[in-house]
C-alpha cells in the first residue's frame, strides 16, 4: 500500500489540540504577510496603481485564508475538548456497569 506524504496524526484529543496549534500558527503567519507594502507613486502612476491594486487583492485573499485557518484551528480545539469529555463520560459509564 502506498504511503501518503504529509502529516500523520492520531485522532486523540492531544493530536487535535496539536493540529489546532499548527493552524493558529499558520494563520498568524498568513495574517502578517497579508499586509501589502505601500508603493511609492512614481512617474509610472498607472503601473504603480495596478501593482497596488494587485497587492491589495492578494492581501485580501491571504487574509481570508488566514481567517479560515484560524476558524479550522478553533474547530479542532472544540472537537478535542468534546472528544475528551465523551471519553471521560464513556469511562464513567463503563466503570458503573462493572459494579
Amino acid at each position: 500500500m502506498a504511503q501518503t506524504p504529509g502529516f500523520r496524526l492520531k485522532v486523540l484529543a492531544s493530536g487535535l489540540h496539536q493540529l489546532a496549534t499548527k493552524c493558529d500558527k499558520v494563520s498568524g503567519e498568513l495574517a502578517a504577510d497579508a499586509k501589502p507594502p505601500a508603493l511609492r507613486i512614481s512617474g509610472w502612476q498607472s503601473s504603480a496603481a495596478t501593482a497596488q491594486s494587485a497587492a491589495d487583492g492578494a492581501g485580501k485573499d491571504l487574509s481570508g485564508i488566514a481567517r479560515q485557518m484560524h476558524a479550522r484551528g478553533t474547530h479542532f480545539n472544540t472537537a478535542a475538548t468534546a472528544y475528551t469529555h465523551q471519553d471521560q463520560h464513556g469511562a464513567k459509564v463503563l466503570g458503573s456497569l462493572g459494579r
